[in-house]
C-alpha cells in the first residue's frame, strides 16, 4: 500500500487522481520548510512543486518509506538530487509542461516592458497625462519603442520553450539569433555566438534551466554588453540571471528595462530580492506565474498521473534520478 503526500496542493489543485493501485493520499494546501521532514515521514511517494527537499530530510531515519518524489513542474532544482540518488529515491518530473503559456507571458512581459504598460497606467491614474497633456517625450525620453518588425530577439535556452519562443517571435515579424552554450568551443549550425547574441539582440528572452553551469550565466560582463536600447526578460529560474547586476544595470541605463517571473529566493516580497528596491526604473514584474493556465493544469494532472502509475507497475518515465528498484 502506497502513502501519497502532495506538499502544496494550492499550485495545481486536483481530486485523488491515482485509480490504478491501492494508496491513501494526504494533501497540504502549503508547507513551511520546518514541518517538511515530519510530512514525509511515512509516505512512499511525494508530490511537490515549490517545497525546497533537501538532504536534511532525505536520509532513512527521516523518509524510511520514500522511493518516488514526483515533481508537478518541469523544474527539479529545489530536490537534493545526488541526496536522492545516495537514498536510492527515483526522482521523475513533468517535461515541456506548460511551453506555450510561458511562451506566451514571456511575449506578455517583453510588451509590457517595451510598451512601458505599467508605468503608462500610472501616467494616466496620477494625471501625469492631463498635467503634461503629451507624455511621450517624457516617458520616453526621446527613445520611442521598436516595432517587433525591427526587433533582433536572442533566445538563450533552446529546448522546448526556447524552440516555442523562437517560433512566436518568428510569427511577430522578429529576427531570432539562438545562442550557443556559453562555453561552447564550437558553434552549431542554426546558433550564434553567445557573446554576439548579447551584443547584437535588442530583446533577450532566458528560458534555460538553472544548474550549476548557468548559474549567474548574465551578470555584470555580460550586461554590460548589450545595447543600452534592449530588455532582458527571464522565464526561466531566478538565479540565471544575477539580480543585483540586473539591478544595477537598469538603475545606470546599461539596459532600457526586464521583465522578470523568477526569482532567486521565491516567494519573493520586499527584502528579499534587490530587484525590489525602489529605485530600479522599467522593471516589470510577476510571481512566477507565467506557467499558470487551464491547459497547463489539464495537461500537468495526466502526466503526472502516468508518472506515478507508471513507476509504480515497474515502467517509469520522465526519470530525473534513477532509484534503487523496490
Amino acid at each position: 500500500m502506497h502513502h501519497i503526500v502532495n506538499l502544496d496542493a494550492h499550485v495545481v489543485p486536483h481530486p485523488d487522481l491515482f485509480s490504478s493501485f491501492p494508496h491513501t493520499l494526504t494533501q497540504y494546501t502549503v508547507t513551511p520548510p520546518n514541518l517538511i521532514a515530519e510530512r514525509i515521514a511515512d509516505a512512499t511517494i511525494v508530490l511537490v512543486t515549490a517545497v525546497p527537499i533537501g538532504a536534511a530530510v532525505l536520509g532513512p531515519e527521516i523518509c524510511p518509506k520514500l522511493q518516488l518524489i514526483a515533481a508537478w513542474g518541469t523544474g527539479t532544482d529545489l530536490i537534493d538530487k545526488e541526496a536522492c540518488a545516495r537514498n536510492g529515491i527515483t526522482v521523475c518530473k513533468v517535461p515541456a509542461q506548460s511551453t506555450e503559456t510561458v511562451t506566451e507571458h514571456a511575449l506578455a512581459l517583453y510588451f509590457a516592458v517595451k510598451r512601458k504598460i505599467v508605468s503608462m497606467q500610472g501616467v494616466v491614474k496620477g494625471g501625469g497625462w492631463q498635467r503634461e497633456r503629451v507624455v511621450v517625450a517624457t516617458q520616453w525620453e526621446g527613445l520611442p519603442p521598436r516595432t517587433c518588425r525591427e526587433e533582433i530577439c536572442g533566445v538563450i535556452g533552446y529546448g522546448a520553450l526556447g524552440a516555442s519562443v523562437e517560433r512566436m517571435a518568428k510569427a511577430l515579424g522578429m529576427t531570432v539569433l539562438v545562442a550557443e552554450r556559453k562555453d561552447a568551443r564550437t558553434v552549431r549550425e542554426g546558433r550564434t555566438a553567445f557573446e554576439k547574441v548579447l551584443e547584437e539582440c535588442t530583446a533577450l528572452i532566458v528560458t534555460c534551466p538553472l544548474d550549476a553551469s548557468t548559474r549567474d550565466m548574465i551578470s555584470y560582463a555580460e550586461l554590460k554588453t548589450m545595447k543600452p536600447t534592449a530588455i532582458i526578460i527571464n522565464v526561466a529560474r531566478g538565479g540565471v540571471v544575477n539580480e543585483i547586476a540586473l539591478a544595477d544595470a537598469l538603475r545606470q541605463r546599461e539596459i532600457a528595462g526586464a521583465g522578470i517571473d523568477v526569482f532567486e529566493s521565491e516567494p519573493a516580497g520586499p527584502g528579499s530580492s534587490p530587484l525590489l528596491a525602489h529605485d530600479v526604473p522599467n522593471l516589470t514584474l510577476s510571481p512566477h506565474v507565467a506557467w499558470y493556465s487551464s491547459a497547463t493544469i489539464k495537461g500537468t494532472q495526466e502526466v503526472m498521473k502516468a508518472n506515478v502509475e507508471g513507476f509504480v507497475s515497474g515502467r517509469s518515465q520522465n526519470v530525473v534520478v534513477e532509484g534503487r528498484p523496490r
